[in-house]
């Protein structure tokens, strides 16, 4: 009886654990604002964008910790922010393309929330 109950919570706690990588992928690929698929290169932009900004806040604080100079992080900072900006004009050009502007606004800590 006792070998029961254990095998029975070990494998909930087994299917417990590896729920998100077989039901992730399938919400990951839905828009937030409704079950509407969103483009695979949409996706991509909205995910580099994302890199980027990352990026930049990575620059932010190597400056502020003295890890780089001030002339490494004016180049680095405005190399970032051309890129930044390149994405975010192609990025509106596939939401017009779609007729969906508000697709993908979600930040990836909102994703991670719930």
């Amino acid at each position: 009886m006792a070998v029961l109950i254990a095998l029975g919570i070990a494998l909930a706690a087994v299917a417990f654990v590896a729920a998100p990588f077989f039901f992730g992928a399938a919400q990951a690929s839905r828009s937030e604002t409704g079950d509407e698929q969103v483009s695979p290169e949409l996706q991509d932009l909205v995910a580099e964008k994302e890199t980027i900004y990352a990026a930049i806040q990575e620059l932010d604080f190597d400056f502020k910790s003295g890890k780089l100079s001030e002339e490494d992080y004016r180049g680095l900072r405005r190399r970032h922010e051309e890129r930044a900006a390149t994405l975010l004009e192609r990025i509106d050009g596939a939401q017009a393309a779609t007729g969906r502007p508000q697709a993908l606004r979600k930040t990836r800590r909102e994703k991670r929330r719930g």
